[in-house]
This record gives structure tokens, C-alpha cells and sequence, in this order.
């Protein structure tokens, strides 16, 4: 009888809380998806962009910081384990469309950086197609879990979800989301950043006191490639600030650019990151000039006339 008693009890404990603990690792995992966002939200709306499906500017941003604050408000909602029956549903809805838009990475093979932890963790859409499937399958363990829940079991909840939105709302903001642009202040381009000054492979440039213009560009573009000439003759004109380009590309691919085309103007590598980061939502080449630490003008795509370079410098 005892035993039984025993047995009883173990299996209401398994019941009350495998739900919860299921609910509080998918939260844990839903909040850091959206703290790593907010971080570097220029990249992750650009990661969203090259899924094709939205390709509006202030749209993106928008919905980036949406999705930010849907994952962070989700994400403490089911880690406290907040009024589960509206918090798996509204979860498992999110997941339906992570799901929907994986699948359509998959089949068009329009990226392939899922995007779904922003730019610290890279995911194919194959994946991220099987992650979010274990992870329904949790949402749907935690959802048997519900009629456990106890009504009255904390008057704090409400007011640490009223947080994580407020969170959700705060931190791209902190990380220099790109509100301008929402406001219709922005220039359509991503704005360059202070980004710029620790970006590896500048190291060694005295940013502080120099004149550049840094041109990002891919050794596999068509412009680009077309546009070598042009650079040449503005990194010869002797008035103007040093022209250095900027790849993300292999060595190797960088190294077969400059043989091919002769640049008199040296190709850099930085990082993945960095490039993306600096390029924005705009396109190959884009050109950055630099003063003294200041970024005084951006030319995206089209190529700078050396007349258009100095009335930037005021000359």
C-alpha cells in the first residue's frame, strides 16, 4: 500500500514537472535566440532578407525586432512557465513559421545561414528544419503538462513578462538598432557604424588620423571585377584619400583577384561578420571614405567620380 503510495506520488511528480523542465530549456533556448539578435541586428535583418520572402528595408526592421521581442516575451513565458495554454500555442505558432521559412530556404536554396541565432551561430535550413522539429516535439510534451498548472501560484510572473517586453523592446535600441531608418530619417542603406574602427584586417590602419576610402567588394562579383579601372585611377590620383579594398573572400580568391586584374590598390580580408556588417542591406562594390574616424559619405554600387570624392572632402 505504502509502495503504491510511493509510485502514485512519483508519477504526479514526473507529470507536474517533465512539462515544466521541457518548457524552461525551450525558453532558455528562445531568449538567447533573441538576446543574440539584439546584439548584432544589422546582420540578423540582413539574414532575414536573404530568405526573399520580405525585402522592404523598414519592413525588415520590423519585423526583425518583432521577432525579437516575440522570442524573448515566448521565451520568459515558458521558462516560468506563464499561463502555458496561451504560451505553447503562441510558441508553437512561432515555430510554425521558423518551420515554413526553412523550408523555403531549402527547397529555393536562397541562403544558407538559417539565421535563426543571429550571426553567432551559423545553421544550414536542413538543420534547422530538424532542431525546430524536436523542439515542436517538446512544446507538444510540455503542452500535456498544462492542467497541472496552478492558477494562483505567483503574483510576480505578470510583471517579469512586462519586463522581458520591455527588454525585448530596449535592447536593440542599447545594440544601435537602426531606428533612423523607421522613422524615415535613414538613407535606405544600413548606416556604417562604429563597426568599423575593429574590424580585423584594420588593425594596422591609423583610422584615427588618416583619410580612406574602403570599398567592399566581392572577387566574384561583375562590377566589381568591371570596376577595377576606375578604382586604379582614383587610387593614383595622389589628392585623395588611400583607396583600400575590403573581401571577405578566401586568400586563395583574393589572390587569383589581384593576379587577374592587377589592382594598384591592396585587397584586404576580413571576416564574414565584418563584411556583412559594414555592407548592410546595400550591394557590392560599396564604397565608405573615411576621415579622421568619421564616415563622411557612402556610395553604394555605383562608383565614385573622382569629382564626387572631393566635393565629399569639400574640396
Amino acid at each position: 500500500m505504502i509502495k503504491e503510495k510511493i509510485n502514485s506520488c512519483q508519477r504526479s511528480a514526473i507529470r507536474f514537472y517533465s512539462p515544466r523542465v521541457l518548457a524552461g530549456a525551450l525558453g532558455i533556448i528562445l531568449i538567447t535566440a533573441a538576446i543574440l539578435k539584439a546584439i548584432d541586428m544589422e546582420l540578423f535583418i540582413r539574414q532575414i532578407r536573404d530568405y526573399e520572402i520580405i525585402t522592404n528595408r523598414i519592413m525588415l526592421i520590423l519585423g526583425a525586432w518583432g521577432l525579437i521581442i516575440a522570442e524573448l516575451v515566448l521565451g520568459t513565458s515558458l521558462l516560468i512557465y506563464y499561463r502555458p495554454k496561451i504560451a505553447i500555442p503562441l510558441t508553437g505558432l512561432l515555430f510554425v513559421v521558423f518551420l515554413g521559412a526553412t523550408l523555403w530556404a531549402l527547397i529555393t536554396g536562397v541562403t544558407e545561414d538559417c539565421g535563426c541565432f543571429g550571426s553567432w551561430v551559423k545553421r544550414s535550413p536542413g538543420g534547422a528544419i530538424i532542431e525546430d522539429l524536436f523542439m515542436v516535439a517538446a512544446l507538444i510534451l510540455s503542452w500535456s503538462g498544462r492542467s497541472y498548472h496552478m492558477i494562483n501560484s505567483s503574483r510576480i510572473k505578470p510583471f517579469i513578462i512586462i519586463i522581458s517586453l520591455f527588454a525585448g523592446i530596449i535592447l536593440p535600441i542599447v545594440f544601435d538598432a537602426p531606428i533612423k531608418e523607421i522613422a524615415g530619417l535613414g538613407e535606405g542603406a544600413a548606416a556604417v557604424k562604429e563597426d568599423l574602427f575593429t574590424v580585423q584586417g584594420l588593425k594596422d590602419i591609423d583610422l584615427k588620423n588618416g583619410s580612406f576610402l574602403f570599398v567592399l567588394i566581392g572577387t566574384d562579383c561583375l562590377h566589381c571585377r568591371d570596376s577595377v579601372e576606375v578604382f586604379n585611377r582614383i587610387a593614383k590620383t595622389t589628392d585623395l584619400p588611400k583607396l583600400i579594398a575590403l573581401s571577405a573572400d578566401a586568400e586563395d580568391q583574393r589572390a587569383s583577384f589581384i593576379k587577374e586584374l592587377n589592382p594598384v590598390y591592396p585587397v584586404l580580408g576580413i571576416t564574414e561578420d565584418d563584411f556583412y556588417r559594414l555592407l548592410g542591406m546595400a550591394s557590392t562594390p560599396r564604397t565608405i571614405m573615411v576621415v579622421k574616424q568619421h564616415v563622411l559619405k557612402t556610395w553604394d554600387e555605383e562608383v565614385p567620380t573622382v569629382a564626387a570624392i572631393k566635393a565629399a572632402l569639400g574640396q
